[in-house]
């Protein structure tokens, strides 16, 4: 059986509904069947081969200490310091919804969990200001793409296991990238604030409010920054500290803030437990397309085909770029890294890109994809929780969207966006 017949029938089995795990188990059974029968045997060596990697613990505990500070109340108090920040300017409200997600996503580390803890909340609230909804919807969608970048992050937990690079110096990668995807945001607020003429906010702010709020948020703000402190530090491996943050986050949403009820507390556990599973069988399923793209040397392929059209390497980041979103597209993020990443490595590398720099990229092309139909899973979630109609939703995306792969597109062709911060604490 050749690649493209395994290929179309993964995608069939895809079209048709099947779920992606059994799908890419499917598809690669059918395709041992046909090649090889005698390496079914091999099968479960391989699955398992490629789960036992010490990074890839960390990420149950990442999950959880995200759900015990979403359960926690945090969402509510970050939205008020951001208010008390950066509220008070034409469209103060639509900047806020950004400022909240990024600090947010320090806690939870998934955009997901950014829109279930902050998505009713924040598009309610700017609808109340004057926004309209789909706007303020689609503000909210494209700032929560920033959770799986700035650490804590499953998705670069993932990465740096597939791609054998360091989770310290990757996590520390990401934190220019994603405050700039922030940034990127704001900039097109700016724009939409002064074209349609939105709201400036008329709440008083008193110092004693600020300093109250301050007080609130510090807490959640200190965790990302013992987490990569302690793993830059040589203090703590990525599993330890992944684990060390559940235990703050017990404090902080527990004892501190008396928000943390024994029910919450086992949804929590319950909700980890599961998307650690699902992730995991996704894993699997992952790692035996890998493996057959291994036997048919899909590298070679993509790299001769990268070659027959173009050797400039701008050119070529704008095809891995482009590559990437589409994959994002039909794929969760994680599965499209397991399965591409490898392929387009060795090419990437040998046109100069830094591995740092690739992976930062290739993360925030397939994050961009949970914001795009028709897997899309923050742009259905977040339309499912807060009723607006679908088509309006993407219509006021797009300029979010278009800024983004611009940006992405800057990191291919700027390394030091990438590289500076790990280079300065020696990696």
């Amino acid at each position: 059986m050749s690649i493209e017949i395994f290929m179309l029938i993964f995608l069939g089995l895809l079209f048709v509904g099947v779920p992606m795990a059994f799908a890419m188990a499917g598809s690669s059974a059918i395709y041992f069947a046909f090649k090889d029968p005698s390496s079914f045997a091999l099968i479960p060596d391989k699955i398992f081969e490629g789960l036992d990697n010490i990074i890839l613990t960390a990420i149950p505990f990442f999950l959880l200490a995200g759900e015990l500070m979403n359960r926690s109340g945090m969402a509510e108090r970050l939205i008020v310091f951001s208010d008390l920040v950066i509220g008070r300017v034409r469209g103060g409200f639509a900047y806020v919804n950004v400022l909240a997600s990024l600090l947010f996503s320090g806690l939870t580390g998934v955009a997901v969990g950014d829109i279930a803890a902050l998505g009713k909340i924040e598009v309610n609230a700017m609808e109340k200001h004057g926004y309209p909804r789909p706007f303020a919807a689609a503000v909210t969608v494209a700032s929560s793409l920033v959770g799986p970048i700035i650490p804590p992050s499953g998705v670069i937990i993932l990465y740096c296991a597939i791609m054998n690079v360091s989770v310290g110096a990757m996590f520390l990668a990401a934190l220019i990238p994603g405050v700039l995807m922030s940034i990127a945001d704001m900039l097109v607020i700016a724009i939409q604030a002064k074209r349609r003429n939105f709201p400036i906010p008329q709440t008083k702010r008193t110092v004693s409010a600020f300093l109250q709020a301050s007080k609130d948020a510090v807490l959640a703000l200190l965790m990302p920054v013992f987490l990569i402190g302690g793993i830059v530090g040589g203090f703590m491996t990525p599993t330890e500290a992944a684990a060390v943050t559940v235990l703050y986050a017990l404090f902080v949403g527990g004892v501190v803030y008396r928000a943390m009820s024994p029910v919450k507390l086992l949804r929590a556990f319950g909700t980890a437990t599961y998307e650690t599973a699902r992730l995991m069988f996704m894993i699997g399923g992952a790692l035996i397309m890998s493996w057959i793209f291994a036997i048919e040397n899909v590298t070679g392929l993509v790299a001769n085909m990268f070659a027959g059209v173009t050797t400039s390497p701008v050119v070529l980041i704008f095809l891995i770029n482009l590559l990437f979103l589409v994959i994002g597209m039909f794929m969760e993020s994680g599965i499209a890294l397991i399965l591409f990443a490898p392929v387009v490595g060795p090419i990437a590398y040998a046109a100069g890109v830094h591995p740092l720099q690739l992976g930062i990229m290739l993360i925030i092309n397939v994050v961009v994809g949970l914001a795009t139909p028709p897997v899309g899973n923050v742009l259905f979630a977040l339309s499912s929780i807060v009723s607006v109609k679908m088509a309006e939703l993407i219509r006021e995306l797009i300029p979010f969207i278009a800024i983004k792969f611009v940006l992405m597109m800057i990191i291919g062709l700027v390394p030091a966006l990438t590289t500076a911060i790990p280079k300065y604490f020696g990696y």
